[in-house]
Formats: structure tokens, C-alpha cells, sequence
């Protein structure tokens, strides 16, 4: 399925997110970078578009590893150096292992299948961190929400459903149990940031990437 013409290269890509977060499009990832320190030396980014965790990451030490299924930013990506995988995030039985999981911006394109989504970081992981904007024009109901959800079309059909704060919660909750995970809220601004990590009595040594 052919994907909005906003993804077909990472510089249109960052005009529109600079658009949406009022030109503070880098700042968001500000937040993700705090949380990010030198004993996570593997870090595992799901569908990471660009390439700003990454660069944090280099500063850092750390080793990253990217998924994502845009051939326009894995291309960009690599030709940096970087360890980007082509990849469909949903079709993957199981992820690279890693100290962290990192998913942002793109948690919503699995929400029908959120429990296995959830389920495979937490196999591969000792700790996730989700940030999800919260604030959504693709939300919206009638025509806004409508074009918004084509517009952010990545790959796989117009995506309208959003998470906003009390929905994203709701989730967790419902799933922390089930699942054996706590969660804690770091911030909730235009996006929230979350860390989910594994209950003490489920947690073991990962080897690297």
C-alpha cells in the first residue's frame, strides 16, 4: 500500500513533525534522551523514523539498533553508519534483545494487537520507554480527523485511531497483570513518556545484540 508522501523522505517528514509540535519537533526527543543512560549499552528502537536517538546514542557509546519499515529512513539511517533494519514491526516474532526498548510516535499503529506488541518487548527487554503524542489532529472527528489519518498514512492504510492520556493508562492497567509489568508516567505533555519494566521476579541477564 502506498504510504503518504510525507514519509517519502526524512526531510519532508520533519517539516510536517516540526509543524505539529510548533517547531520544537527536536525537543520531544529530549525527554526520551534523559532516560537514556551508559549502562543501557543496547538499545533497540522500533519504528524510530529518525534518527535523533541515534545520534544520542553515538554521543553516548551506546549501541543502537533501528527497525522501521520506510525504506526512505532506514536508507538515511545507514548511509550514517547506522545499524538500521527494513523491517514490518508487526510481522517480527520476536525483537533483538537490548538493555531498552525504545517505541515513539508509532505505538498507536498497533493498538489491535497491543497485548502481543507489548508482549515481545517485554520478552526482549529489561525496560521499555514509550513516548505517544497525546494531543492528536488525526483524533479529531469528520474531516480534520479524516485527512490527518491519511496523511500519516506510513504504509499500511490511514491510521485515525490515536491514544490520548486516559486511553494509553487505561491500557497499561488493564494489561500490567496480565502481562506481570509497572509502569511508571514520566511526563505528559504533547506527548506522554512512559517506562514499563518487568516485575522483579521476571527479570534476567540479556546477552547483547
Amino acid at each position: 500500500m502506498n504510504k503518504s508522501f510525507i514519509y517519502s523522505n526524512i526531510y519532508t517528514y520533519r517539516i510536517l513533525m516540526n509543524i505539529l509540535y510548533s517547531l520544537k519537533y527536536k525537543k520531544r526527543f529530549s525527554e526520551i534522551s534523559l532516560e537514556i543512560s551508559e549502562k543501557d549499552t543496547n538499545i533497540l528502537e522500533l519504528c524510530f523514523g529518525d534518527i535523533y536517538i541515534a545520534n544520542e546514542c553515538r554521543k553516548k557509546g551506546i549501541n543502537w539498533t533501528g527497525i522501521d519499515i520506510n525504506e526512505n529512513f532506514v536508507d538515511f539511517a545507514a548511509k550514517r553508519g547506522y545499524n538500521a533494519l527494513r523491517k514490518d514491526v508487526s510481522k517480527i516474532d520476536s525483537f533483538p534483545l537490548s538493555d531498552m526498548c525504545i517505541i515513539s510516535g508509532s505505538l498507536y499503529q498497533f493498538h489491535s494487537e497491543i497485548e502481543s506488541m507489548i508482549q515481545k518487548m517485554l520478552d526482549s527487554t529489561q525496560k521499555i520507554l514509550i513516548s505517544e503524542p497525546i494531543n492528536n489532529l488525526s483524533s479529531k472527528k469528520g474531516f480534520i480527523g479524516k485527512i490527518s489519518g491519511i496523511l500519516t498514512n506510513a504504509g499500511k492504510g490511514a491510521e485515525n485511531f490515536r491514544y490520548n492520556r486516559q486511553s494509553i493508562t487505561d491500557m497499561l492497567n488493564k494489561l500490567k497483570d496480565t502481562l506481570n509489568f509497572e509502569y511508571r508516567i514520566i511526563s505528559a505533555n504533547h506527548d506522554i513518556v512512559i517506562e514499563i519494566k518487568k516485575n522483579e521476579r521476571n527479570k534476567y541477564n540479556y546477552p547483547s545484540l
